[in-house]
């Protein structure tokens, strides 16, 4: 954050953490409505998913409203799923480190708002293993839009060559090795949403981010990958089996992984990448 603001960084930090609370609740409600093929508008009010019952503006408090309730619809007594909250505590926490990154500019602006498409995206991956062309292209765009129009700050206003680099190697990349290995194994190993995931990211960040994003999102994928695996024995919910029985793989949303990494980056790009290649950090 510039030093002149830093006397104002307290209510500057405050205020970004409230804005990414509510960007949070936003992206939990439009996850939940688009994963089911619903409107993110309509119904303009937020519902309990188990029962419908319409939420007032108390129940509705993003955080608060789930916590003053034990976790459960006041009208039915129905769980509310934790991935709510915890949505909604990562959105304040990306938010709040996006303004100690870029203070009060068009630059945080666009990092809250690719971090809520981020979220959103990741919420409907986890439940339909799928990155809906819908958000993925219209994304991409704007992220060379931004890549254009922002004057450069740490890892955005990348410029237009880099941004059309990051493009190709992420999106023409992941797309080239989703195609080669369906031609060798005969299935899908890596869906063309990724790729196209991957194509927004690296409009927006550029060719290295496409590498680091990889990189970290693979990292992270493992761990969550082995879990599954012991949890269903290696057995995929559409029968990827041998004819022995045995398991071939399980099968995991990478687009969420995909999008922490990116997240990451997008924060804190050049400290990651020093620490990668052993440089002293910036």
């Amino acid at each position: 954050m510039p030093a002149a603001l830093l006397e104002h960084a307290a209510p500057l930090l405050a205020l970004a953490a409230l804005l990414g609370l509510i960007l949070g609740s936003f992206a939990t409600c439009a996850g939940f409505r688009l994963a089911r093929g619903g409107s993110v508008l309509f119904p303009a009010r937020s519902y309990c998913p188990a029962c419908g019952h319409t939420l007032s503006w108390r129940e509705n408090l993003p955080l608060l409203g789930w916590l003053l309730q034990g976790g459960r619809c006041r009208f039915c007594q129905g769980r509310i799923a934790a991935r709510y909250p915890l949505t909604e505590l990562a959105s304040g926490g990306f938010a709040l480190g996006a303004m100690a990154v870029f203070g009060p500019t068009p630059h945080f602006l666009a990092a809250v708002c690719f971090g809520t498409l981020f979220l959103v995206l990741s919420l409907i991956d986890l439940e339909t293993y799928l990155l809906p062309d819908a958000l993925t292209l219209p994304g991409a765009a704007a992220a060379f839009a931004c890549s254009l129009a922002l004057p450069p700050a740490w890892t955005l206003g990348i410029g237009w060559e880099r941004a059309l680099g990051g493009a190709l190697l992420g999106g023409g990349g992941l797309w080239l090795v989703s195609v080669l290995y369906r031609r060798l194994r005969g299935v899908d190993g890596l869906g063309l949403g990724d790729a196209k995931l991957m194509l927004l990211v690296g409009a927006l960040l550029g060719p290295t981010a496409v590498a680091i994003t990889l990189f970290s999102g693979a990292c992270l994928a493992l761990p969550a990958g082995l879990v599954a695996m012991r949890r269903t024995g290696g057995q995929e919910e559409d029968d990827g089996t041998d004819e022995t029985g045995r398991g071939l793989h399980t099968r995991l949303p990478f687009g969420p992984f995909l999008c922490a990494g990116a997240a990451g980056y997008l924060l804190a790009g050049p400290w990651l990448l020093n620490w990668w290649l052993g440089l002293p950090l910036p």
